[in-house]
């Protein structure tokens, strides 16, 4: 059987071999396994085919396949997305594999799907002549149901004979080889990806050519999680309920056995076919009931009545809405002019953009700037004082939109037989009448299966006067203008806190002390504030409020898990990172961490840009332009809950260790910069070099801090100066250098270089750094003069050799620096000056220079002998 292009078939049909070798029995209950494993993987590939939808289709199967203990209803569960109404959200480029499972074909057909169909059907006679025989017309949904039939007759295989089985198995092995090698399914490109660190992916081929693909090993815009998918076309779409991995050694598919456990949660088991081994999978994305969930409090209303001066359908004003003047103010101001066709107000979950978004819709609406207001929610989480609840969402889709968009204006043409309500909208949003305003509002836009395309449709047709209004959790489009909402400021808090505790009874337990306390820990976050006010009501007393973010995993989950899900794996490392520390930390602190050579390489200022981006951290930058980044505690607490089933906690565990000891900070720590990190850092290295410990990993991390803080390459220097090793002094010098070569006018480290030259003995280089210090603008007559008298000390000493001609422009450029500030001389510094002249044989301008020195100070001994020498010479 031609197998050799599918891995998984190919490796169970191995197995079949082995046991046909052993007796007719194991033959057949392996051909058995092997029908079985066909089944699932043929349901999982139509399922794949299915894209989300508000009525939550595929995840009603997939729910139903998580708790299903046996192959009928894998049978039944493929039956319901080919003729049920999961049909209708195939994806357009699935439809032929569809149609090979719904076409009919008579006796005697040469389809590949007849001979699967007349050999299970000559199979199934063999083991009970009362099994169903293929009818007249037949296809391949017929021989699903009926392999499940033989399946649940021989799930007890001894029960059959040795003759049945060896009668049976040669019809079964034609029909499932059949099958296997006639489905495009099998033939189409299957492949397992796993997104490394630096964005790219790593495909593992599973079936089919997947060479088309190859484009994600270079390119790191996409976005897919690690897993199974199948390649219809040039769209990959993964497939639900399948397990393997990179190596794709072994292959698993879920099988029941579901269990709900209060310590351990939900879980299924999940087979390999190939090996009959087992493990256990994570059942918590399929723990929501699937029949269909009630509306979100803030759906639109079905209707547009009159709101104020304008048409509209947007839910009526939160109750507890606490005013946020500032905002309010400029998002009134960008909706009004006609400037910024779409604003998105873009913020964490919870914190408040819906309910802004209201308030500022009804005043638009009671001013008349818009002829209509449309409302258009995509929610599927209501977060409610109680907790996280789902919701229906009303929209998802382009065609969803388009649709209730129609349903809302209800124009005329809607009633002919080529209305498109797709191009109805785009007309809508282009057309340019002041008199006929539009307003068009996306409440939770990132719900949207297709957050991307469905923007770039809107963006392409919306014209002004015409204005389109999102509230999203996470923007990865742009030429929108970003509105970005934070938490409540301290005024607006006091006033939600003092509301909320009003409403419970409970102001007497809400104190100064307390209400700081909940701000700082709650970031200004209104739902969080709100839901542990709740705990405080049922507790009576003031619990610590971060014990109170303990049990508080389903909201956290609720506002974080969307977008962790769509970072990329370098962004999700950095966030766990971050998590871990309740600190602010220094950005170049977490670079340093992670460039460590254990660690993987990764683009860490695209991780940390999708964090602040998504909202899950703030980046605040000092008056040096240092960025220093601060995870919410919402964020941070779920993010630790994160770490403890991440496969990178060991790595990140040893980041934050290194990263830790740059030490904490505080807010207030922010405006002295680097310089207290770095002093730390030094401590840190000092105390485990006096220990006789291994300082690399710090001293590399602080290096690497250097690279973009130079004054770090000082304080590296200095460490090394304390010791007494003459390769520690050399080390000292590479940092001068290495600061200098960023800062090259800094006075204070050119003397830094001189002194260790010169502790080093070095005079050849002790003297090209005076006379550097020499040239700087900033330098000391003091500097320049010392940098003649090592020259003149050099020479005396035959210490430093030059060729004749650079040693006279050595000469001339001292001479003329000291020259130029000579009334900055003193008359010693004066002698020195002289000495350059008699070495340059100007011997005119050194008795002038002598002169005036001794015009100064007649009794100088410097000068008085140059007097002498200078006589003696010209007598």
């Amino acid at each position: 059987m031609a197998l050799s292009n599918f891995k998984v078939l190919s490796r169970m049909w191995e197995r079949v071999e082995q046991s046909q070798q052993d007796s007719d029995i194991a033959y057949f209950h392996d051909l058995m396994l092997l029908g079985e494993l066909t089944v699932k993987l043929l349901t999982s590939a139509v399922l794949a085919s299915v894209e989300n939808d508000r009525d939550r289709q595929r995840y009603k199967i997939e729910y139903q396949l998580v708790r299903a203990d046996g192959i009928g209803e894998w049978s039944r569960a493929l039956s319901e997305v080919l003729v049920g109404p999961a049909n209708a959200h195939i994806i357009t480029q699935a439809r032929p594999l569809i149609r090979e499972f719904t076409s009919n074909f008579q006796p005697g057909d040469a389809s590949w799907q007849r001979a699967a169909v007349d050999s299970l059907s000559k199979s199934l006679s063999v083991i009970d002549s009362e099994l169903e025989t293929a009818p007249r017309k037949a296809n391949l949904q017929w021989w699903v149901r009926n392999f499940a039939s033989l399946r649940n007759r021989t799930r007890g295989h001894g029960a059959i004979t040795a003759v049945k089985c060896s009668t049976a198995a040669p019809l079964l092995q034609e029909s499932i080889s059949s099958v296997i090698t006639g489905c495009s399914a099998f033939i189409a490109p299957w492949i397992y990806l796993h997104r490394n660190l630096s964005g790219k992916y790593r495909l593992s081929t599973i079936g089919g050519d997947t060479s088309q693909f190859s484009y994600l090993k270079s390119e790191r815009e996409h976005v897919y999680d690690d897993g199974v998918y199948l390649g219809f076309d040039s769209t990959l779409m993964r497939l639900p309920l399948v397990f393997t991995d990179v190596d794709v050694q072994d292959f698993y598919v879920a099988n029941g056995g579901y269990r709900l456990s209060q310590e351990a949660g939900s879980s299924f088991e999940a087979l390999s076919y190939i090996t009959d081994t087992r493990n256990r999978k994570s059942a918590e994305n399929y723990q929501t009931p699937p029949e269909l969930l009630p509306a979100s409090e803030t759906e639109g209303r079905p209707n547009l009545d009159v709101e104020g001066n304008s048409f509209a359908n947007i839910p009526p004003r939160l109750t507890d809405y606490i005013k946020r003047a500032d905002l309010e103010e400029e998002v009134l101001s960008l909706l009004k002019d006609d400037r910024h066709p779409i604003v998105t107000l873009l913020g964490r979950g919870g914190i408040g953009k819906t309910s802004l978004a209201l308030e500022v819709l009804h005043q638009i609406a009671a001013e008349g700037d818009f002829f209509t207001i449309l409302w258009f929610s995509s929610r599927d989480i209501d977060l409610l004082p109680s907790g996280p609840k789902p919701v229906r969402p009303a929209v998802l889709t382009k065609e969803d939109i388009s649709k209730q968009f129609a349903e809302l204006m209800n124009p005329s043409s809607a009633q002919q037989k080529d209305f498109k309500a797709a191009e109805y909208l785009a007309h809508s949003m282009a057309e340019r009448d002041d008199d006929r305003r539009l307003l068009l509002v996306f409440d939770n836009f990132e719900t949207a299966p297709h957050p991307l395309e469905l923007y770039q449709f809107i963006d392409s047709y919306v014209r002004c006067p015409n204005k389109v209004l999102i509230t999203t959790r996470m923007r990865d489009f742009k030429a929108d203008y970003p509105v970005e909402i934070r938490g409540l400021n301290r005024g607006e808090f006091e006033d939600l806190v003092v509301n909320t505790s009003r409403k419970l009874s409970i102001e007497s337990l809400i104190t100064h002390s307390y209400m700081d306390s909940l701000y700082e820990e709650t970031d200004g976050h209104p739902y969080f504030a709100k839901i542990l006010l709740g705990d405080t009501k049922r507790e009576g007393k003031a619990i610590p409020v971060g014990r109170l973010f303990l049990n508080k995993e389903d909201s956290l989950r609720a506002l974080f898990e969307r977008s962790y899900g769509l970072l990329s794996p370098a962004a999700q490392r950095v966030f766990l990172t971050l998590s871990k520390w309740r600190s602010i930390v220094p950005r170049l602190a977490l670079e340093a961490a992670l460039m460590r050579p254990q660690n993987e390489s990764m683009d860490v200022s695209e991780a940390l840009s999708q964090l602040e981006r998504y909202s899950m951290i703030e980046v605040v930058t000092d008056d040096q332009g240092m960025e220093f980044l601060r995870t919410p505690m919402t964020a941070s607490v779920f993010g630790q809950a994160k770490l403890q089933v991440s496969p990178f906690k060991p790595l990140i565990l040893a980041d934050i260790e290194l990263m830790q000891q740059f030490g904490p900070m505080q807010g207030t720590d922010i405006a002295k910069g680097m310089a207290p990190r770095v002093e730390r850092m030094i401590r840190v290295i000092a105390s485990r070099r006096q220990a006789e410990q291994d300082y690399d990993p710090q001293m590399r991390a602080l290096e690497y801090v250097a690279e973009q803080y130079p004054d770090a390459w000082i304080s590296i220097a200095d460490f090394y100066l304390e010791s007494s090793q003459i390769s520690d002094w050399e080390l000292a010098k590479t940092c001068v250098h290495r600061f200098l070569e960023q800062d090259s006018e800094n006075v204070a480290a050119w003397r830094k270089l001189v002194g260790i030259n010169k502790r080093l003995g070095d005079i050849s280089q002790e003297f090209n750094a005076r006379v550097a210090l020499a040239e700087i603008p900033g330098a000391e007559y003091s500097d320049i003069a010392d940098a003649a008298s090592c020259f003149a000390h050099a020479q005396k000493n035959q210490a430093l050799r030059l060729d004749e001609e650079a040693r006279n422009i050595m000469i001339e450029n001292l001479a003329r620096l000291m020259d130029e500030r000579i009334n900055e001389a003193t008359p010693t510094e004066l002698s020195r000056l002289a000495w350059l002249y008699i070495y340059s044989k100007d011997t005119a301008k050194a008795t002038e220079v002598v002169n005036r020195g001794l015009q100064r100070e007649a009794t100088n001994p410097h000068l008085v002998k140059l007097s002498q020498k200078l006589a003696a010479e010209a007598g």
